[in-house]
């Protein structure tokens, strides 16, 4: 049965709890479906706070799936924003470190007490605390009024209006420096302290985020090379808000996170409250199309289709084709007969466009998805032999339209899929392409070339110089800096490269360990590509310094899905003892010790038993403790 626990910390006697708060009923102050402004379990919320002088009362609604079961245990506090904390005294409808079931209704209520809180609070906490990272919390649970919204954010965010009938007059093929910057309204010390930027190339596309550290006001302030106007998505986990911007060449993009909307959407108790406003507030490079794409996207609906595979390739991939044109007709309709402004239907047309061409190109992967998800049971050699044959049907011609002609336009170089595109042509040598998309597609391979590390040659240089001067800046200057890092490198100690040398892969992972055995391990499974796993590393390296003194070893194992080049140039950054293995060992190893994903992560003891594994970054505070916990064994 899934389990939800909630800890608390028990103190004081319950009968001498009930005599001091029925003794004050008379001096109460309720505030009911009080604001909170953070809450990362969702299942639990707080429907009333009552405050006395002697006790503090919460009133609790539970939600979960009827005969699964929650726990109250005896560890959770509330702390003010004075720093305070306050125990819990007892629980009424419920009891402490005992399994409660929810009912046929899903729903549960109860109150919990607690001592009496400093008159000066504005807020509390409901936490395990600042020490457990990414514990369950409902934070910010607000004991005033709030402030204003408008004396927090910049003048004139409130009053900005959209020009309905302007066009997209932006210019986006320009190489240059980007900046964003803003706030999360509302923040305090205690909240999650980063927010997530991932920027959208328009070379490969997605190009992996990075974090970027709250200043203690909640600002924040990242800058970034462009070519040309781009999509970035600014993500505050402690608001589960994604912002959806633009960024630009010598323009500064500004964007300021709601959370107390944030936090409001998501509550049953306030799903009847009024707004707080929008979620986040946005200035910058084409306002009118962020102010408008969450109404925008609305329009673009497709019913799931379900194709007959009896028929034959040929057949199959001629009715996708008509279904895919089908859907653009229909929300090229939808979208022109909208109110949305002019740019963001000029904008939406080139998305559905890019899309369209994308859908075609990887046709055969998805009809054998269809396929796949439509089968009674699980045949992967079913799967694969379908595949085989779209595939094969798929001829050079299957996209009866030019593509230079539909994506020269710099509409398209705004869309979040451009890029994806522009790789996808890369890959896809024989589909012919012309003008500035012909160049994109020839700088989408180079720029490749340079990201696997491997420094542009002469030839590939004079084949730079021949480019428009964006494209030419751009590549020159991620060379520039592949470069430099190369060079840094050879200087670079505290890393070790082993080689799995002639063993069998059943005695891989024995021999790995025993090479350390006597201290502490922590195993790191990562790839050169993988977002979280050098997120991951980045924000263990203080860690590593503070804990130097003390017998662990960090072992890294990438496969050969990493890049050879790239792998060598990374790891020198990463101290530690590193393995390459082979698709073979790494398959193996995925079966044996289930790595289905990566980051994942084991923690040994000094006889090389596992004593913790967590598949996805906990943390640093939870990786610290479960190091120091196994040093201990």
């Amino acid at each position: 049965m899934k389990n939800t626990s909630f800890i608390f910390l028990s103190v004081a006697s319950l009968f001498l709890a009930v005599i001091l708060f029925a003794s004050c009923q008379s001096g109460n102050k309720i505030i009911e479906k009080p604001i909170c402004l953070t809450n990362n379990g969702q299942s639990l919320e707080i429907s009333r706070i009552t405050l006395t002088d002697s006790m503090t009362v919460l009133d609790m609604v539970a939600n979960g799936m009827p005969d699964t079961w929650m726990k109250i245990a005896k560890t959770y506090t509330l702390t003010d924003d004075k720093g305070n904390v306050y125990p819990i005294l007892f629980g009424k409808g419920i009891e402490l470190d005992k399994e409660l079931f929810f009912p046929k209704s899903g729903k549960m209520t109860f109150q919990l007490f607690f001592p009496s809180l400093n008159h000066e609070a504005k807020f509390v906490d409901f936490s395990k605390g600042s020490e457990v990272e990414n514990g369950f919390m409902i934070g910010g649970i607000l004991l005033t009024e709030m402030q204003p919204l408008k004396t927090l954010l910049p003048k004139g965010m409130l009053t900005q209006k959209i020009d309905k009938n302007s066009p997209i007059d932006e210019q986006p093929f320009v190489f240059g420096e980007a900046k964003v910057k803003g706030k999360v309204l509302d923040y305090y010390e205690g909240m999650p302290k980063y927010v997530n930027i991932t920027s959208f190339n328009p070379l490969i596309g997605n190009s992996g985020y990075v974090f970027v550290e709250l200043q203690p006001d909640g600002s924040f302030e990242y800058t970034l090379n462009v070519l040309g106007t781009s999509i970035v998505w600014v993500h505050y986990s402690g608001c589960a808000t994604n912002a959806e911007i633009f960024v630009a060449p010598k323009q500064t993009s500004e964007v300021y996170f709601n959370i107390r909307e944030a936090a409001r959407k998501r509550s049953d108790i306030h799903a009847n409250t009024a707004p707080f406003g929008k979620e986040f507030y946005y200035r910058g490079p084409l306002n009118a199309i962020v102010e408008e794409l969450a109404e925008a996207k609305k329009l673009l609906r497709e019913e799931y289709k379900v194709y007959d595979f009896n028929k034959t390739p040929e057949e199959l991939l001629e009715e996708y084709k008509h279904t895919q044109f089908d859907y653009i007709k229909k929300w090229t309709e939808a979208i022109h007969q909208s109110d949305l402004s002019k740019a963001t239907k000029e904008y939406m047309l080139a998305s559905i466009s890019v899309s369209l061409t994308l859908r075609l190109l990887d046709a055969s992967s998805k009809l054998t998805e269809n396929y796949h998800v439509n089968l009674d049971t699980i045949d992967a050699d079913k799967i694969n032999a379908m595949f085989a044959k779209l595939r094969k049907a798929q001829t050079s011609d299957y996209i009866a339209y030019d593509l230079s002609a539909s994506h020269n336009n710099p509409q398209s170089f705004f869309t979040p899929d451009f890029g994806l595109l522009v790789r996808t042509l890369a890959i896809n040598k024989h589909i012919e392409t012309k003008g500035i998309l012909n160049e994109m597609v020839t700088a989408a391979r180079l720029y490749a070339t340079i990201c696997d590390f491997i420094p542009l040659k002469e030839e590939q240089k004079e084949i730079i110089e021949n480019m428009s001067e964006p494209c030419k800046q751009y590549l020159n200057s991620i060379n520039d800096y592949i470069t430099g890092i190369k060079e840094n490198n050879k200087k670079t100690h505290g890393f070790r490269v082993n080689e799995t040398g002639e063993i069998s892969n059943e005695d891989l992972f024995a021999s790995i360990v025993s090479k350390h055995r006597g201290k502490v391990v922590l195993i790191d499974f990562w790839a050169t590509w993988c977002g979280p796993c050098v997120a991951g590393h980045k924000a263990m390296r203080p860690m590593k310094a503070e804990l130097a003194d003390k017998d662990i070893t960090y072992v890294y194992i990438a496969g050969e899905n990493s890049p050879k080049d790239r792998w060598e140039e990374m790891i020198p950054n990463i101290n530690g003892e590193h393995y390459r293995l082979t698709h073979d060992q790494w398959n193996y190893f995925g079966k044996t010790l289930n790595v289905k994903g990566i980051p994942d992560y084991f923690i040994l003891d000094r006889e090389g038993n596992i004593v913790y594994r967590d598949q996805g970054f906990p943390g640093v505070t939870k990786m610290k403790e479960e190091l120091l916990k196994a040093l201990e064994l």
